[in-house]
């Protein structure tokens, strides 16, 4: 874990490739050079934190008779996003290779502009998102608000293809520096007779990943969640099948009519939510192909949003 790169985290919503590896290398070399890790953190959730979120010190900070150009060398691998980084193992070696000849030469190594020779030999579409940062500021807006304790919701529109999903993800980073979650789910045409199916999908993934944390932790929320459930918890299970992995099994409750099942489902829906919303980790839902969802679905989530016990929510829906 000390070593994985930060997309390699699955909390950065970006794709790995090669230049994850070149993020390993960047920590091999951090440790060979001080002997100790860029985080030494011991808790799995916090290195995670510290990957996406924390730069490390550089390494001439820590051990001054280090050059300069070997420190950027290591900076430049350590990048949080690949765009950053070194787009090829060549332009690595062409740099190292100037600090070995420098250093055999001179007896040092003097400052030296780096990646110089670092040429991407393949066609790589870049995942960063250009021209839209107006949008993306409006998005990081509505999120500090949420931050503060506020709710809010945004609509996106526009055409098929534009680039609405990728807005969208622009903001998964800040979200995560802040220990907040993000969550997506998405309707579809073909399952509009199924109630809550987006928010189901975006809620299973969210289960999914608090059953990677640790014990302790997953202790902490299964408490949390038996508390405000109480004998309830069956009817979260019947639309995130997935709950019942942290709090186990649950008695069945008493059969209702249908208005007043739908009642007790939003009121211990809710609450269920407001176990996640909390100002140290504020919730972030993304909401796909909004035009599919069924009425049942639809005011779930306007009673969500429109619920002033809702604090640190935010959803985002197209």
């Amino acid at each position: 874990l000390a070593y994985i790169a930060p997309e390699q985290t699955g909390r950065m919503n970006r794709g790995i490739d090669y230049r994850s590896d070149f993020y390993s290398l960047g920590v091999t070399f951090y440790e060979l050079l001080t002997n100790k890790l860029p985080f030494e953190t011991t808790d799995p959730m916090e290195l995670v934190h510290c990957h996406i979120a924390q730069q490390p010190l550089p390494v001439h900070q820590l051990i001054p008779d280090i050059p300069n150009s070997v420190s950027n060398i290591i900076n430049k691998l350590l990048a949080k996003t690949p765009e950053e980084r070194y787009q090829s193992a060549r332009g690595i070696k062409a740099d190292l290779e100037t600090c070995l000849e420098q250093f055999n030469t001179i007896g040092e190594v003097s400052d030296f502009p780096i990646a110089t020779q670092d040429i991407c030999d393949k066609f790589q579409i870049p995942q960063k998102l250009y021209g839209r940062q107006q949008e993306v500021e409006q998005l990081l807006t509505a999120f500090e608000e949420v931050s503060l304790g506020k709710t809010g919701m945004i609509l996106i529109s526009g055409f098929s293809g534009i680039g609405k999903s990728a807005l969208v993800n622009e903001i998964h980073k800040p979200i995560t520096k802040k220990r907040g979650k993000f969550i997506s789910g998405k309707f579809d045409q073909l399952q509009r007779d199924i109630p809550y199916s987006a928010i189901s999908q975006a809620f299973q993934e969210l289960i999914r990943k608090l059953l990677s944390e640790p014990e302790i932790t997953l202790q902490n929320w299964k408490n949390q969640l038996l508390e405000v459930l109480g004998n309830n918890g069956q009817i979260i299970i019947d639309v995130i099948p997935e709950v019942e992995k942290i709090i186990g099994k649950q008695p069945q409750v008493e059969q209702l009519g249908a208005t007043e099942s739908q009642n007790r489902f939003n009121l211990f829906f809710q609450r269920f939510l407001n176990v996640f919303c909390k100002k140290e980790h504020p919730l972030v839902i993304f909401i796909d192909d909004l035009q599919w969802a069924n009425l049942a679905s639809l005011h779930l989530i306007e009673q969500l949003i429109s619920d002033s016990d809702n604090q640190y929510l935010g959803a985002s829906q197209f």
